[in-house]
């Protein structure tokens, strides 16, 4: 095991060679001097990644499968399929199981719109209209230098408003103070005009 600094007699010896007035040095950092240990690590880059051990196979269960000697090949197929039966039966059974899904996913879709269909009281000439007017509605791509021919028009049609029967009208007597008070601001408006 090396020493961890160097015999009494040597540091005598090299502090004696040294020149007494230079500046403390800090022999430790090497080539990377003041600079802080973060910054030496970013400038290093991260440590080389050992080599990936060899992966392992994730069903070690099942053998190699080899045609044994004096084996038919018919009888090595079945014994084969007999192996994998269960393996291509969950695969097959997870496919249809997908599949089933998004079968019955479509078709709870279909009695949303339904539903909402029979809540709105529209017909089916109707949504089929509504989908031509959205399928028509559908932007095209532009590109950045695309060049406007004409200003652009407003398709959306405006909220129905409510009928203004639905606001209550204000009293004669509040309708009454109203009106003066805003007669006194048009008279005080227009004594400043003319001051």
């Amino acid at each position: 095991m090396p020493r961890k600094r160097a015999k009494h007699s040597v540091r005598v010896a090299n502090r004696d060679a040294m020149e007494h007035n230079l500046p403390p040095d800090n022999k430790r950092r090497g080539e990377w001097g003041d600079m802080p240990r973060r910054a030496i690590e970013l400038f290093r880059g991260p440590p080389p990644k050992k080599e990936a051990a060899p992966a392992k196979a994730t069903n070690t269960s099942i053998p190699p499968m080899h045609i044994r000697p004096g084996e038919r090949l018919s009888d090595f197929n079945q014994r084969v399929e007999q192996e994998f039966a269960h393996d291509i039966y969950s695969s097959m059974r997870t496919n249809q199981r997908s599949e089933s899904n998004q079968k019955k996913r479509q078709r709870r879709r279909d009695i949303l719109k339904a539903k909402k269909r029979a809540a709105s009281g529209s017909d089916d000439e109707d949504d089929e209209a509504a989908a031509q007017r959205e399928f028509a509605r559908a932007p095209s791509s532009r590109s950045l230098h695309d060049v406007a021919l004409a200003p652009p028009t407003i398709t959306a049609r405006p909220k129905e408003r409510r009928p203004t029967s639905t606001r209550p009208k204000p009293s004669p007597a509040r309708q009454r103070i109203l009106d003066e008070e805003r007669q006194r601001v048009i008279e005080l408006y227009r004594a400043q005009k003319r001051a």
